[in-house]
């Protein structure tokens, strides 16, 4: 499932506009690249490499963000825009623009010592993919983000939240609950690194549910820019073997 990094994601760019951000209006724009590569219950092994193209801006308590990829897919997978389902399909490769991805948040408190930061979040996938790289339908997404500073240099954060998927071309996908948990540790003034687990139940009925493992980094390496890398392993048929990617983050606060 290509999207098993996308709740590390969230905890990158979200961390791009820190909390002290929500009282005045700021901006960010990242590109990058996210690479997996997984059999997903297939033959082989289908490989994805996506170039996204994102813009977030945070006004107050609000923040609104939209994105969209240039994919590249290789094997004999099922693309679904935004996950794969495998098969025993001959080996073909696909390229060309995603399915843009829109969003919109609330802050409904900030973090501090007694009480940890809150946030609502929606997201909707539009179908503005070609048929070999998306559904040609909508997905959805709603969902309650966490953090709290146990210390100085120490953070934890999760996300708890459910995915409607469309069903496709005879593929029967399944909604479900998704869930991310990790820490985040300030390791200088301009360098973080952590730890993240993703969960997802299974969106396809040969399956399993979805766990993997992200370490990350992220270095502020100039003011206003900032630079994220991350890996990833999958422990499930429902995962990505391995993966990893990278963002350059341009910010404006």
């Amino acid at each position: 499932m290509r999207k098993s990094g996308s709740a590390l994601l969230l905890c990158l760019t979200s961390l791009a506009l820190p909390v002290s951000a929500l009282a005045a209006t700021s901006w960010d724009a990242s590109t990058g690249f996210d690479y997996s590569s997984g059999k997903y219950g297939g033959s082989s092994d289908t490989t994805v490499l996506d170039v996204p193209f994102a813009l977030r801006v945070q006004m107050d308590s609000i923040r609104l963000e939209a994105s969209i990829p240039y994919l590249s897919v290789r094997g004999p997978g099922t693309y679904a825009g935004g996950v794969v389902v495998g098969g025993s399909n001959a080996v073909t490769t696909r390229s060309g623009m995603g399915d843009v991805t829109l969003g919109a948040a609330w802050a409904l408190t900030k973090d501090d010592t007694s009480f940890p930061g809150i946030e609502l979040q929606g997201n909707v996938k539009v179908p503005t993919a070609s048929s070999a790289l998306g559904t040609g339908k909508y997905d959805y997404t709603l969902q309650t983000n966490l953090n709290h500073s146990i210390s100085a240099s120490t953070m934890l954060f999760g996300t708890l939240g459910y995915q409607w998927l469309s069903d496709f071309r005879g593929f029967h996908l399944k909604d479900g609950l998704l869930a991310n948990a990790g820490v985040n540790f300030r390791a200088g003034d301009k360098t973080n690194l952590g730890l993240s687990l993703s969960y997802r139940q299974p969106y396809y009925q040969t399956l399993s549910n979805q766990f993997s493992l992200s370490p990350y980094l992220l270095w502020d390496f100039t003011e206003g820019w900032r630079l994220s890398g991350y890996g990833l392993v999958g422990f499930t048929n429902a995962s990505p073997n391995i993966g990893g990617g990278l963002r350059v983050i341009f910010y404006q606060r």
